[in-house]
């Protein structure tokens, strides 16, 4: 499972054989995460379609109904769901106050007992169970034994990013049934953003009217993305609330504001800043009052909200009339104090509900003026302060440090290199070595975070990860090799493969580097799992529209695609989820007379970070995301040298592409790099970009040197290009 977060062939027909065929009788369940105590006996309690899952209480009916479902979609047998006592070939979902916080137990004899001192628990309890099932052969059955089982960490979650992407009720839902098969009890939704506002305001309706998507890497980003409504929140909340997972919103503040700031400048700007909401206004407060109060009437179940309070620019802040009237109230003594003061108001907020906080570790600064409250829980994301110190200031932390635990589209670490770290080492972007906590006492957990990632690959990018991740913060004792492991992993996801997707993705090829990048042509074939409907799919990303095409057979690639396939009725209404996968071709390009060319840009210098000049002739032109950005507003130009005086009559400019932006160019070239001559001229063009770029024919000239003169983006006032192309064609 090295190359997968796809379904390839091989490992899908893998985990097809663990889950339908009956194992042996003395082997040992596949569990992910192996629980802490298991005792085996002999021999096996065998399920029938007379069998019945029974909730002892009214509280476990819809957890007994849901665990009906998944039985009856992964191994084909439905039992009954009922209410009331046990009976022999039952199982039976049973609260005991005995058991405390997260324990559990689960007991097969002559009837399967699932006991838990809450309704989090039993689901915890209720999972191993389904795990546990082997089908085959008309029979379903599950081992003889006994689990008492507890995590050893009680915060386990997952981030995923809906102000940065667009993910559509459907896909979360996806994502909750992955964190309920792999016991991720808090999925913490990243609601705000710059770039999107998703929370449905009543007391302010026009947040969200300026959201855009952050169009980085996929293409098609809509220019335009509604929040959701309060009925497809309220609706998340309950399915995440039955299978025993906590919703965990974020409204980021006062930071990564921009759209909250864009749709009521009025009352959250701060003049000259369009990030950070004014935290010196009382107004400001007030609504952002208003605004948490109404985010806490609908995730009621979860004991956490998350404030954010990272990445705080503060200019400008000093300048307005609001921070000189809190410095005479307060006895403000800079900026920075008020930023305190601020987190510790909504913290305010927050308690006054029954909730706890969270926020990333920028805002722990405990010998201010206004320290952090201690009962706030630091999540350690960059390590711009050391974990080992936030302890000592007696703060609990969760782990979410970029290594490994950051999935930021293909900028993400192996399941090999997860396989070896543990939860005491935080880790930060860009390197491999770790800072331990020492003192553990106040470690609660961890959380892996996919962020700017679109909804197509986030099972995808998260299913290994998150299962390892997984059982390293359950069962740390775990044990075993990573062969082991992996096995254990191809039955757990023939699970969820089953749960959460109508179609599966097959493919024979082999990938390089991760589990999504190909070198040759790529054969993708799509089988939909319900009978009697059509099969629809496209490869730009786009949800559902009428430009979505009818599935006949294979389909051949031999550039980046973003795949998503769904179901349909006669009528054209999409059945159950749809799936996706991110596909990156690296296919050596055919050379042109540019490729691997010296670069030179102006009148703004190079970039030094990923989207420098040389890219721009590195001979991948199908991935928007790796592209040449301008480090000045447009104009700006790029030129190569061809390192030789040669005929050429074609040039092909690819610059970042999402249907909806377009750019405006010139070209020019000449012999000795002084005197130069146009021969295309792309400065009136309004037509979108696509991936073949803006290209075009000239008489045969010759140039040593070719020089883009980049003059307009529709989008932005920087410019990009993804490749350029010189050639003589025939």
């Amino acid at each position: 499972m090295k190359h997968r977060s796809l379904i390839t062939l091989s490992v899908l027909l893998a985990a097809m054989r663990l889950t339908l065929s009956v194992q042996a009788a003395d082997a040992p369940p596949q569990l992910v995460p192996l629980p802490r105590m298991l005792t085996k006996g002999q021999g096996s309690l065998t399920l029938t379609t007379a069998s019945r899952i029974v909730a002892a209480t009214k509280e476990l009916e819809p957890l007994a109904g849901i665990l009906t479902d998944e039985i009856s979609l992964t191994t084909g047998m439905r039992l009954t769901a009922a209410s009331g006592q046990g009976a022999p070939g039952d199982v039976l979902l049973q609260l005991d106050p005995g058991l405390k916080g997260e324990a559990y137990t689960l007991e097969v004899k002559d009837y399967a007992t699932v006991k838990g001192g809450s309704y989090q628990s039993v689901a915890s309890g209720t999972v191993t169970l389904l795990q546990a099932l082997r089908a085959g052969n008309g029979t379903l059955t599950v081992p003889l034994m006994k689990i008492v089982d507890e995590p050893a960490y009680p915060y386990r979650g997952a981030l995923i990013d809906l102000a940065r992407k667009y993910h559509s009720p459907g896909g979360i839902e996806q994502v909750i049934e992955l964190c309920r098969l792999y016991k991720i009890r808090y999925l913490h939704l990243h609601l705000t953003d710059d770039q999107l506002f998703m929370f449905p305001s009543t007391k302010f309706p026009q947040l969200g009217e300026s959201n855009r998507e952050f169009a980085r890497f996929e293409p098609t980003s809509k220019p335009r993305i509604a929040p959701y409504t309060l009925d497809e929140l309220r609706a998340l909340e309950r399915f995440a609330q039955d299978r025993g997972v906590y919703l965990v919103p974020e409204l980021d503040l006062p930071g990564h504001s921009g759209r909250l700031i864009a749709d009521a400048q009025g009352i959250f700007g701060i003049p000259g800043n369009g990030s950070t909401v004014n935290i010196a206004s009382p107004k400001t407060l007030e609504a952002l009052t208003m605004l948490l109060n109404e985010v806490m009437d609908v995730f009621q179940s979860t004991p956490y909200v998350h404030l954010g309070a990272d990445e705080v620019g503060l200019g400008g802040l000093d300048q307005t009339a609001d921070y000189k009237l809190a410095q005479a109230k307060y006895g403000i003594k800079s900026v920075h104090d008020l930023y305190c003061k601020f987190i510790t108001d909504l913290h305010t907020v927050v308690t006054k509900r029954g909730k706890k906080t969270i926020v990333w570790e920028e805002a722990c600064n405990p010998g201010g003026a206004y320290p952090l409250p201690k009962d706030v829980r630091v999540m350690v994301w960059s390590q711009g302060r050391n974990p080992n110190d936030i302890v000592k200031d007696g703060y609990a932390v969760v782990n979410a440090t970029w290594t490994p635990l950051y999935i930021v589209r293909d900028n993400k670490k192996s399941l090999e290199f997860l396989f070896d770290w543990a939860l005491p080492k935080f880790g930060r972007e860009g390197s491999t070595d770790y800072t331990s906590l020492t003192d553990t006492a106040k470690l609660t957990g961890t959380q892996l975070c996919s962020w700017e990632n679109s909804e197509a690959i986030e099972i995808q990018s998260l299913r290994d990860r998150l299962a390892l991740v997984a059982e390293r913060a359950w069962n740390p004792k775990a044990g075993g090799n990573f062969t082991e492991f992996k096995s254990r992993l191809a039955h757990t996801d023939g699970i969820l493969e089953k749960l959460v997707n109508p179609i599966t993705i097959q493919t024979r090829t082999r990938f390089a580097d991760d589990e999504n990048t190909f070198t040759e042509p790529l054969t993708l074939t799509l089988i939909p799992n319900q009978p009697g409907l059509k099969l629809k799919y496209t490869l730009d990303n786009s949800l559902p529209n009428d430009r979505w095409l009818a599935y006949t057979g294979p389909i051949t690639v031999d550039q980046t695609v973003h795949l998503r396939a769904g179901l349909f009725d006669e009528r054209g209404v999409q059945q159950g989820h749809l799936v996706g996968s991110w596909f990156r071709s690296r296919i050596p390009a055919k050379p042109n007379l540019a490729t691997g060319k010296p670069v030179t840009v102006g009148p703004s210098p190079d970039r030094k970070d990923g989207w420098f000049a040389k890219i721009a002739v590195d001979g991948h032109a199908d991935d928007a995301g790796a592209h040449w950005a301008s480090e000045g507003s447009a104009p700006q130009w790029l030129q190569v040298d061809l390192e030789r005086v040669c005929p050429i009559n074609f040039v092909n400019v690819i610059t970042y592409w999402d249907d909806v932006r377009y750019y405006q160019w010139n070209a020019e070239v000449s012999v000795d790099g002084q005197s130069w001559k146009n021969v295309l001229d792309f400065s009136a063009n309004k037509t979108p970009a696509t991936a073949k770029g803006y290209s075009g024919r000239f008489p045969k000239t010759e140039a040593r040197y070719v020089r883009i003169n980049m003059l307009k983006n529709s989008a932005n006032p920087f410019v990009h290009i993804v490749e350029l192309i010189v050639d003589e064609k025939k």
